[in-house]
């Protein structure tokens, strides 16, 4: 199907020259997943879109609103397994950096049919090219200026790419959070100075230690990654996806991970996690 595209309450698909997001990236993004006129941990979405609004100063629009603009898209589509990607723009300005204090946030709702990708077991990971620059005043939040993980996909061949800060800490994969297994640690990295908090991934942390692990947040470097037990990583469409290789390493043992991915699920059937429009 096409997609279906709201901007401000209006089913049209053209955005001003003027728009910031257009040419400065200047804005935020969600993607979630929709089924039968549901969303999926709809408030962790939220939430995340209002910390990155905080960051950036940029005005915060009302969830009735966004509920009502997603409801709208949603109403012209047949489909019932959908991504819902959200959009904010700071909004439109003439040319230059500054902007006026008056100035009214763009919103864009997209509606596009879920098409799962082609099950795999587990994936085989490489070390993007192409890595983080840490900026503490942007780490966590899901801005709209995502070159670095587009010039990481670019010369990727494997399945996915992990991705380094300057320091060549490993901060997360070019699509998702990355999480490793040492018998009863789960270790993930800290994302203070650069890289995404997924929307997921303060659950999977819950429940791994709901399950005994020991949970910690901190630097892991290359070495550390190869002594890893089992790896895993999640993102909103693919969940919790176990690592079979980390180039050269190869990983044999997924138990834990497999039990993670299992508590997880039952949480996303549960009617508790998805919000009804």
């Amino acid at each position: 199907m096409d997609s279906i595209v709201i901007i401000n309450g209006k089913e049209q698909s053209n955005l001003s020259i003027f728009n910031r997001n257009m040419q400065y990236g200047d804005g935020l993004f969600e993607t979630c997943v929709a089924k039968d006129n549901q969303i999926l941990f709809w408030n962790k979405h939220l939430l995340r879109l209002n910390i990155g609004c905080d960051k950036l100063k940029i005005k915060k629009i009302e969830e009735s609103i966004w509920l009502e603009d997603i409801k709208k898209a949603l109403s012209f589509s047949s489909k019932k397994n959908c991504i819902i990607k959200l959009i904010l723009s700071r909004g439109n300005s003439q040319r230059g950096y500054s902007y006026p204090d008056d100035i009214l946030p763009v919103r864009v709702v997209i509606v596009s049919e879920l098409i799962k990708p082609q099950s795999k077991q587990s994936l085989s990971l490489e070390y993007a090219q192409s890595g983080y620059h840490s900026n503490p005043n942007l780490a966590g939040i899901k801005h709209c200026n995502r070159i670095e993980q587009i010039l990481a996909r670019a010369t990727m061949k494997g399945d996915e790419a992990i991705m380094l800060d300057e320091n060549k800490n490993i901060i997360s994969v070019t699509q998702g959070n990355i999480y490793f297994i040492f018998g009863k640690r789960l270790l993930t990295p800290k994302l203070d100075r650069c890289g995404v908090v997924g929307s997921r991934r303060s659950l999977i942390l819950e429940l791994a230690k709901s399950i005994g692990l020991d949970i910690q947040e901190e630097e892991i470097s290359m070495i550390q990654a190869n002594k890893a037990d089992e790896v895993f990583i999640s993102n909103s469409l693919i969940g919790i996806q176990s690592v079979s290789s980390i180039e050269n390493c190869q990983l044999s043992s997924s138990s834990i991970t497999d039990k993670i991915k299992r508590t997880f699920e039952s949480v996303t059937q549960d009617i508790k996690s998805w919000t009804c429009l």
